[in-house]
């Protein structure tokens, strides 16, 4: 059964009920209430009288009982002596010899009650002070109002079901509304919403609907950006794999042919020697090339904040700085490093790496007598150096790209495998931390790590 029917049936039910119920409180109820307010009433009035009376001459109470007639007719009164003789009312008889008897002012079928007071005259005669008064307009009103009850109870049942049908329908409104409204949601559109009419129940109900389609448009999105960014990364390593392919494809093609060349003794090839360490060579840039590669996997798959901790990154690096002013010696370079106090909060053994990265390009690509400068101050890293060539824009933007190396470096003779900005790349955007690639002046390039 549905709620509008529910709510009609429940309260045309209810009126009829309270209706029929006041009926018959009031038809058993009113007349006692009724008769137990008119007792008083005419109570304090006959006290009233007999109190105004009581000690006056026998023409004066006559007289008063005859003006309390006249102005109150809820009441009769009759004054006897003690041997029974009628003093008021006055009855008129030709024969003094007959006793009158005046008693019932009302008729004998009438519902009656009686009030008595001795009273007392100036000259210390007693009389008896009679006061009756009728009941029956209260059995008439009995009468009355359950002579009406029936028509009473149908204009009750016809107000309860005109107000229920009213009711039903205006309070299933709203929640028809927010239903209309959740079929609807069903299309995701972002411009639906229920109506928040009020400070009711309903009211609540259709501000936590609205609440949970937004959380569901929210999440919706987020998957959808995460599957976009699942469906990015399948492509990425798709592409890594075939570039991976390619970079080891040639070198082990050419380190067959050196070897086959070997084994037949063809032309130069029989220089064993010379050839083996050719492969020495070529087997070691593979192997360069396949540690970066377990690097960037293993990166993948160990999530970098389980080892998060806050560390002095000025500390970490000092401890390096020795061994890259030594290799600038050694490379007849110039490496100058200024660190000021930092603390950091990240994984210390991947951002180290990617620093080191970082470092070893510098060295590959800085001119020969070029300087180097590290420096860390004001929650940033910068690393800087007298590039032998400075990028493009275009060839920045493509830097970080697996395998990409410029036009001027692919004979390899930096010894570098295409992989190390890619590894900065992915452990920066790990971290959550921004960086920039730059060319700064037509001789120096520059990357910052901002803290």
């Amino acid at each position: 059964m549905k709620i509008a029917k529910k709510h009609f049936l429940l309260t045309s039910g209810v009126v009829f009920i309270v209706v029929t119920a006041l009926l018959t409180t009031l038809y058993f109820v009113m007349p006692i209430y009724y008769q137990s307010v008119k007792t008083a009433e005419v109570t304090r009035e006959f006290t009233q009288v007999s109190q105004s009376i009581q000690g006056k001459s026998k023409d004066e109470m006559t007289a008063l009982l005859t003006y309390y007639d006249k102005k109150n007719l809820r009441m009769w009164y009759a004054l006897t002596d003690a041997t029974g003789k009628l003093y008021y009312p006055r009855v008129e008889t030709s024969d003094e010899g007959i006793a009158v008897q005046v008693s019932p002012f009302i008729a004998a079928d009438n519902e009656r009650a009686q009030l008595k007071e001795v009273i007392t005259d100036g000259d210390g005669q007693n009389y008896t002070l009679e006061g009756e008064y009728s009941l029956q307009p209260v059995s008439d009103a009995s009468q009355v109002l359950f002579e009406l009850s029936p028509y009473l109870l149908f204009f009750s049942l016809c107000l309860g079901i005109s107000l229920s049908f009213v009711y039903s329908r205006i309070s299933t409104r709203r929640l028809k509304e927010i239903s209309a409204t959740t079929r609807k949601m069903v299309s995701l559109s972002p411009d639906v919403f229920c109506q928040v009419n009020g400070n009711d129940e309903i009211a609540d109900l259709a501000q936590d609907v609205n609440t949970l389609y937004e959380s569901l448009l929210r999440n919706m999105e987020a998957l959808r950006l995460e599957n976009e960014k699942v469906a990015e990364s399948e492509r990425s390593k798709a592409e890594f794999l075939r570039m991976t392919s390619h970079e080891l494809k040639t070198p082990i093609a050419g380190m067959l042919g050196i070897v086959d060349g070997m084994i037949y003794g063809i032309g130069d090839f029989k220089d064993r020697d010379k050839y083996l360490k050719k492969c020495r060579e070529i087997l070691e840039e593979q192997s360069q090339l396949v540690q970066s590669i377990l690097a960037i996997s293993k990166l993948e798959m160990q999530d970098v904040e389980e080892e998060t901790s806050v560390f002095s990154l000025s500390d970490v690096l000092e401890e390096q700085v020795g061994f890259y002013q030594t290799l600038a010696t050694v490379e007849g370079y110039h490496f100058i490093a200024k660190l000021s106090p930092l603390e950091v909060e990240g994984n210390q053994t991947y951002l180290l790496k990617a620093i080191k990265n970082l470092l070893d390009n510098a060295f590959h690509y800085t001119k020969a007598g070029g300087e180097i400068l590290l420096s860390v101050d004001e929650n940033q890293l910068v690393i800087e150096n007298e590039a032998e060539k400075i990028l493009s824009k275009e060839q920045i933007k493509q830097i970080f790209q697996p395998f990409y190396r410029p036009d001027y470096s692919r004979s390899r003779k930096d010894g570098g495998t295409g992989l190390g900005l890619f590894i900065v790349q992915q452990i920066l955007e790990q971290h959550q931390l921004t960086y920039r690639f730059e060319a700064i002046d037509e001789k120096w390039m520059r990357f910052s790590i901002f803290f």
